[in-house]
């Protein structure tokens, strides 16, 4: 696309981001007609979606996205239609189309144009052809029969979901605001063709929205309403002398239609016929469709002459074949120009106010909210550093006090906040993962059934970006390596589909992900010797406890697969898991039952910036002490330790025994005392697992933003990261869950 404007430009990319949204939204859905029996709305929503795609893509002239989705929208259609049966090879079509829109939409973000993808265009629709054409044979192969599954599956989940709606509303609100401004700009300067086209395009893109919600009323008035738009754009004249009062309340009545939604009503509009008459009235007169309405000429003779293609009216046209006289057509003229703007109901009196959509959103630059989080983070150091200060030591500020204690609320609501907003959820990138496990599926033979939960979990924006390609590794090992083909499953006694789980939750202060499948199971014995012909390990490993024998998968390059697939091999990329998820300060962990399948939940911190710590010293260091994983403290007396044969010390809480950490020693720095009877011991909890943390005082609780480890300090276990204090100084903060695995090797080791 050459000489491209900036207006065009934003009309792309916004074409771009909601033709993503809605292939993300809608590919789990065809996938699901694959494992239905062709479900009437299910079918529906995967037509409105190629339609509207057809529909945006043509009025921007992509001739190759056009090309392609009017085909899908064809094929559809004769589904719907119930023309023909839907099929495994149509399931599998449609989903390459969406591959091939994706790729499309790639190079017009790039491009500003579909032009790079014509041979990918008439390859991706010449299938498409051919499989409407052999569907439009009168007899179909004997085999050819229906989609179903081969045993009961559970029933779809509703495809137009609540916060579809939500954003279907929130734009269709916007666009129509703007439809508004242009009317009443366009009155005041009907010559400005900049603004009709934008005006146009608002309602274009409304009625599109529309049509894929499957909102009839509001596509119906809002497409005679682009109708009347495209005859103002092309330069036709207006049958009426003030346009603009009917077109301003066809915008009035869609944006009663969009409220009602917002409220949890429908879009019915009372009396649609009569509001899309007044549009209509708008229009230039047709004399064809007059002359045959007053029974003058028959539709046949109409559309001959409309094929002569000569450059006269119609009526002159017709009164040269010697169909009608001059005197009908000059008739049917006058009636027309006589004929009133047929007048709109007028929607019944309300007490209360009209209905308003309650919400709108912004779309917002990642980069900006970044800057946004790294400035409340500097406003933090900022408080600390102020209500802190050494200075004030020793003096009683009451008024101080109080105005501390308000800015430390504001700050940390403001800090809450900026997190929210970064907040989705997982539901996008669950979904994708639909497509994926189908893929695979076929690739590898087997019959594979993936059931979400958690979907709603919500977790920062960045982690969705981190956690998808390690998503995908571990999705590629289970469905390759993990579970057992069909014939293999039914010899063992299990049902031949096998079942991958993928969940969300909060837990702990963390969002845990999981994947879970019944397949094999880990080989801890095939783990083992591989890590020893590697040299990974001394000894047998017969010593090694399960969990840490399984995370020796997480070696680079480490597989125990006999043979490398273009799936993939079990270990092959669960380094890259690994170390994906030390980005963003988590954890990947593995259970496994030989036989019966294998779990590995990712944990991830629900925060990346700012945690609540508590503040500790040990000698002349201080550290921060997460709050979530503080279940108390407490000064122990002489007769609650104990210490084992092998020198392990034990601290008694109430009935239970719980090993002993010395912060002093994981600093190596000297303490104000060696005895346990005079410092201060802090339970801490992980998962199911608690230690006491040995130190000499706890100093305070504090807000802490938390900053990464320098490269030239590198990883440093047991600590996570490091933060400033109010006096300038740097302290580190503890990783607990990391602590916890430190003093369990130690233990396993001295045994």
């Amino acid at each position: 696309m050459t000489d491209i404007s900036d207006d065009q430009i934003e009309i792309i990319q916004e074409f771009v981001q909601e033709s993503r949204d809605m292939i993300e939204q809608l590919e789990p859905t065809i996938i699901e007609l694959g494992q239905s029996d062709g479900d009437d709305q299910t079918i529906n929503a995967v037509f409105r979606l190629f339609h509207s795609m057809k529909g945006s893509a043509g009025f921007l002239e992509l001739n190759r996205i056009t090309r392609v989705a009017h085909a899908a929208e064809s094929l559809l259609d004769m589904v719907r239609s119930g023309d023909t049966q839907l099929l495994p090879s149509h399931v599998t079509l449609l989903c390459e189309t969406c591959d091939f829109a994706k790729e499309a939409l790639d190079e017009l973000e790039q491009h500003y144009d579909d032009q790079s993808m014509s041979e990918a265009s008439e390859a991706m629709g010449a299938r498409l052809d051919q499989a409407i054409a052999e569907a439009k044979q009168p007899s179909a192969p004997d085999d050819a029969q229906p989609t179903a599954p081969d045993e009961p599956t559970d029933e779809l989940q509703l495809i137009i979901t609540g916060e579809m709606v939500e954003r279907f509303v929130q734009e269709a609100d916007e666009l129509l605001q703007n439809a508004e401004q242009g009317l009443l700009n366009w009155e005041e300067n009907p010559e400005d063709t900049d603004n009709v086209g934008e005006l146009f395009r608002n309602v274009h893109s409304f009625k599109g929205n529309c049509g894929f919600f499957g909102y009839a009323d509001l596509e119906h008035l809002s497409h005679q309403l682009e109708t009347v738009l495209d005859a103002i754009k092309s330069g036709s004249d207006l049958n009426n002398a003030k346009p603009g009062e009917i077109l301003l309340e066809a915008v009035d009545i869609l944006k009663e239609g969009v409220a009602a939604i917002s409220q949890g009503g429908d879009a019915h509009i009372e009396g649609i016929e009569g509001h899309v008459g007044s549009l209509k009235g708008l229009l230039p007169p047709r004399i064809g469709e007059l002359l045959v309405e007053k029974g003058f000429v028959d539709s046949s003779i109409i559309d001959s002459a409309i094929e002569t293609q000569q450059k006269k009216p119609l009526g002159q046209i017709l009164v040269g074949m010697g169909k009608v006289t001059d005197e009908q057509v000059q008739q049917v003229v006058k009636e027309q120009q006589q004929r009133q703007t047929p007048t709109a109901p007028k929607p019944a009196a309300k007490d209360k106010a009209p209905a308003t959509v309650k919400r709108q959103d912004i779309r917002v630059d990642l980069e900006k909210l970044d800057n946004l989080i790294n400035l409340i983070g500097e406003m933090v150091i900022a408080e600390n550093m102020l209500i802190h200060n050494p200075d004030l030591d020793g003096l009683e500020l009451e008024n101080f006090g109080k105005a501390a204690q308000q800015m430390s609320k504001l700050v940390r609501e403001l800090q809450e906040m900026a997190m929210i907003i970064r907040m989705i959820p997982v539901s996008g990138l669950f979904r994708r993962m639909i497509r994926l496990v189908h893929d695979l599926s076929v690739k590898s033979g087997k019959k594979v059934e993936l059931k979400l939960s958690g979907e709603e979990t919500e977790v920062d924006k960045t982690v969705i970006e981190t956690i998808t390609d390690p998503l995908v590794h571990l999705l590629r090992n289970s469905l390759d390596h993990g579970l057992e083909p069909p014939d293999e499953r039914l010899a063992a006694g299990k049902p031949e589909k096998g079942v991958v789980r993928l969940s969300a939750r909060h837990e702990e202060g963390e969002v845990w992900i999981t994947l879970e499948d019944d397949g094999r199971g880990l080989n801890r014995d095939k783990i083992i010797a591989k890590a020893i012909s590697r040299g990974l390990i001394e000894g047998d490993g017969s010593d090694l406890s399960d969990k840490a024998a399984y995370n020796l998968i997480f070696q680079p390059g480490f597989s125990t697969a006999e043979k490398i697939t273009d799936i993939s091999g079990r270990g092959v990329g669960m380094d890259v898991v690994k170390q994906n998820l030390e980005k963003i300060k988590g954890k990947v962990e593995i259970q496994s039952k030989p036989g019966h399948g294998t779990r590995i939940n990712l944990r991830i911190p629900l925060t990346l910036a700012i945690i609540d710590g508590m503040l500790v010293r040990v000698g002349d260091t201080k550290c921060i002490v997460p709050i979530l994983a503080i279940k108390e403290a407490f000064r122990p007396q002489s007769a609650s330790i104990t210490i084992t044969p092998d020198g392990e010390e034990l601290a008694r809480v109430r009935e239970n025994f719980f090993p002993v950490v010395r912060l002093h020693r994981i600093l190596d720095k000297a303490p104000d005392n060696e005895s346990l009877s005079e410092g201060i011991l802090i339970v801490l909890e992980y998962q199911d697992s608690r230690i006491c943390l040995f130190v000499d005082e706890i100093l305070g609780q504090q807000q802490t933003v938390i900053k990464g480890l320098s490269d030239y300090i590198g990883h440093v276990r047991g600590f996570s990261g490091c933060t400033i204090l109010g006096n300038g100084e740097v302290c580190l903060i503890m990783d607990v869950g990391n602590l916890m695995e430190m003093t369990e090797e130690e233990r396993e080791a001295a045994n």
